[in-house]
């Protein structure tokens, strides 16, 4: 124990706690700053999501936004352990730090396990899945069985330079990263540069890569050597993540054809949902929407509910939070299609659980402050 409070107590310093607040307000300034120059997600991955951050290409690295809330979450840590003093009269100060150290747990539980993507369904169709708006996989789709398809995927922690995987127990074919493109535009590959070992698009096009766009419009790619497949298919190959790019069939040893894919990531609802009606109300005498909301019928197991989904009344079922978010009607014949968005937080609740936690703790230091102040007050009359 004593090992542990001589490790501790050095942590706990009020020093490091106020540096490290101050120097957050430095990153939340900079970070909001950058926005509106490199885009909010480039500006979120570097100055919040990232552990430590490069100022201008320099050599040398300081804090980015998810180490300086660590150090925080520590000194508060180590501050409640070792150097809290566990005394009636400072019962309400102790509730609140308490309080605090709940709202940056849930803000590490959120940051690890928020998944946010977005579903649409058009008018007498039913979905189970949701993308994600950011994260990448490469799909892989082997369409030999009668009534139903198996599809393996890969995320894009996989897509480095010269990384390899595959997946043995279900697909022979294998994979090599030549090189991933975050964002990218097509150009024609020169004659001379086309081998025998370029394959479909590739043995036309190349790609070419493009800094983040700032509105993150991004175009990723990736260029694969792909093995394991017939000797005449084995090669490169080019994939982008864009809902008119065709997938690329191909051949495995094993004389199955594969459909692969670069996509968006891919998730399973553990409820289906589907839309019988969407309705959109527009102001009057013109096309712009006042209003539009979604009909639907959601699925769980055995048992069914009709829900309409609007503005600020999303439907909350799992753990999962869909909102109404878009809609399409630019379908030729007239089929409307509602877009939702989909948040999974497992630590939605720590933020409210929190806030009641901290109030708690200030309203107890108030009241026992207030015969202390009476009593000075009454000291000062006489």
């Amino acid at each position: 124990m004593k090992l542990i409070t001589s490790t501790l107590r050095p942590l706990a310093s009020a020093a490091i706690f106020y540096y490290a607040t101050l120097w957050l307000v430095v990153l939340v300034t900079v970070g909001t700053i950058s926005q509106k120059y490199f885009g909010l997600q480039s500006s979120l991955e570097k100055y919040f999501s990232a552990w430590l951050i490069q100022p201008m290409d320099m050599p040398l690295w300081l804090p980015s936004g998810r180490l300086t809330m660590t150090i925080i979450l520590v000194c508060l840590i180590a501050k409640l352990i070792v150097a809290t003093k566990w005394k009636t009269q400072w019962i309400g100060t102790n509730i609140t730090h308490i309080g605090v150290l709940l709202l940056m747990s849930g803000g590490v539980i959120t940051a690890y396990t928020t998944t946010e993507g977005n579903i649409a369904i058009q008018e007498g169709k039913e979905a189970s899945t949701f993308q994600d708006f950011h994260k990448l996989e490469l799909a892989v789709t082997d369409r030999s069985h009668a009534n139903h398809d198996d599809v393996t995927t890969f995320s894009d922690g996989f897509f480095t330079r010269d990384e390899t995987f595959s997946d043995d127990g279900k697909i022979p074919l294998k994979f090599r990263v030549v090189h991933f493109y975050k964002n990218c535009k097509i150009v024609t590959r020169p004659a001379a540069a086309i081998t025998s070992q370029h394959k479909g698009q590739a043995g036309k096009i190349q790609l070419e890569e493009l800094p983040p766009d700032n509105d993150d419009r991004n175009l990723a790619g990736i260029e694969l050597e792909i093995s394991n497949a017939t000797e005449s298919e084995n090669g490169y190959y080019l994939f982008l993540n864009h809902p008119q790019w065709v997938p690329t069939t191909i051949t495995g040893s094993d004389g199955k054809s594969y459909d692969v894919t670069l996509r968006n990531r891919h998730y399973q609802l553990p409820f289906s949902i589907y839309l019988k009606d969407f309705e959109k109300l527009d102001h009057a005498g013109t096309m712009m929407a006042r209003s539009f909301s979604s009909k639907v019928t959601v699925t769980e197991g055995k048992s069914s509910e009709d829900i309409k989904i609007y503005m600020n009344h999303p439907l909350r079922r799992g753990g999962y939070t869909l909102y109404q978010s878009s809609f399409d009607q630019s379908n030729p014949s007239g089929i409307e299609t509602s877009v939702f968005q989909v948040v999974h937080n497992k630590g939605r609740l720590m933020p409210y659980i929190a806030i009641v936690v901290i109030t708690l703790g200030l309203l107890i230091h108030v009241f026992m402050q207030v015969p202390r102040l009476l009593a000075k007050a009454k000291n000062k009359t006489n």
